[in-house]
């Protein structure tokens, strides 16, 4: 839904602007942000939240560059994230401070417009972002609580 949009450069129905508005919204509290500075903190940060989810599943990565909040004048704020499956990266972790709509359409409409990219991780396949892979390759870096459930989703990778 959200490469339509890129593709038309502008957010194409009512329909995708309420889709849009519900992925940046969901969950509790004030939209998540991660300012994720390489591949290695989106993959931490992709295997983290299955960690929390509890369950292998496909994550899709919405990639916003800064200038599409700072440019509209929204205000992100640093919440580190203390109890993140892997810590090293709880620190990457912001609050954007709004859920308005008529303020996160305009942030939303800079994207479009090429400001940012996607990333996609899947439960498995080996030519892809492999959350299999994924999560043996970060074992050691998962917090203690969910190294069982990590280890059985990269066993095959493990040596």
């Amino acid at each position: 839904m959200w490469k339509a949009g890129t593709q038309q450069q502008a957010i194409p129905s009512p329909d995708h602007a309420n889709r849009y508005l519900r992925d940046i919204k969901e969950g509790k509290g004030f939209p998540s942000l991660w300012l994720a500075s390489c591949s290695e903190d989106l993959e931490k940060i992709a295997l983290g939240m299955l960690l929390l989810k509890g369950h292998l599943d496909t994550v899709n990565f919405i990639g916003f560059k800064e200038s599409c909040f700072s440019n509209v004048g929204l205000i992100v704020n640093h919440v580190k994230d203390t109890s993140f499956p892997i810590s090293g990266v709880g620190n990457l972790h912001y609050e954007l401070c709004t859920s308005d709509d008529t303020q996160l359409i305009p942030a939303i409409e800079l994207f479009l417009k090429g400001n940012g990219f996607f990333e996609e991780f899947v439960k498995s396949q080996p030519d892809k972002n492999n959350m299999r892979k994924i999560a043996a390759r970060y074992i050691n870096e998962v917090n203690q609580q969910y190294q069982a459930k990590a280890i059985e989703w990269g066993k095959q990778y493990l040596e």
